[in-house]
């Protein structure tokens, strides 16, 4: 899922980099804050992507969030912040369409990528480059909106939603899924996470009803879900 910031700033590594350690795979599941991109002790971080990130899988469950979304035949999926596509691809095996939205070419140019490697049963995922203030979705365009780990580092959030939810279908759903805060081995400092309360009231004025949180279904991980009314 999806002003002058950015959701996420990294480099997208050969795939001959070899083999990395636990703590590395650890980093590249994670998007460090915007601030921390900032300071001069913070390193640029570069990873290799692996769309079937066995670290990744386990805490953050992707098929249990897919069968939250229900049925996606004949429905038009965006991705927002679509990263390596590590959801868009999966989302592709059932949608008719998956929007992967970004505001990195470089991620967009790994996807597409990734498209010809894996073959044509992906080629329902178009990959669309972003402004980090605008989702550029067209009128009633989406069925489903996805935001994972990408709240945070959406500018003017107000704005941003109240252009999302224009962008979806009548009874269109969004979901929104992000790091809970405490000590838990993922995600940025407790500084840097996204406030439930806080969510609740932006979708709100941003149009959003049928409001629901699940803090219970992911062990490090809430789950939002909204709908266009």
């Amino acid at each position: 899922m999806r002003k002058g910031l950015v959701y996420i700033s990294v480099f997208l590594a050969l795939m001959s980099c070899g083999k990395q350690s636990e703590e590395q795979v650890r980093k590249r599941t994670t998007r460090p804050a915007p601030e921390m991109l900032t300071m001069p002790e913070a390193p640029v971080v570069s990873f290799e992507v692996d769309l079937e990130d066995e670290l990744r899988t386990d805490w953050q469950n992707p098929q249990l969030i897919i069968e939250m979304i229900g049925e996606l035949e004949n429905k038009t999926v965006a991705d927002v912040g679509a990263g390596s596509g590590y959801f868009s691809f999966k989302l592709a095996r059932s949608a008719e369409k998956v929007i992967a939205l970004d505001i990195d070419p470089n991620a967009l140019d790994y996807i597409n990528n990734q498209k010809e490697i894996v073959g044509d049963w992906s080629n329902n995922i178009e990959t669309r480059l972003t402004p980090p203030d605008v989702p550029n979705l067209l009128p009633d365009e989406a069925d489903v909106a996805l935001v994972v780990n990408t709240f945070n580092y959406i500018p003017e959030k107000e704005a941003y939603f109240s252009r999302l939810i224009d962008g979806m279908k009548y009874k269109g759903k969004l979901f929104i899924i992000d790091f809970k805060k405490g000590n838990i081995p993922v995600g940025p400092a407790d500084e840097y996470k996204a406030d439930i309360k806080e969510i609740r009231t932006l979708l709100r004025k941003a149009g959003f009803r049928s409001i629901k949180e699940d803090d219970e279904s992911l062990q490090y991980q809430f789950i939002l879900t909204a709908e266009k009314r």
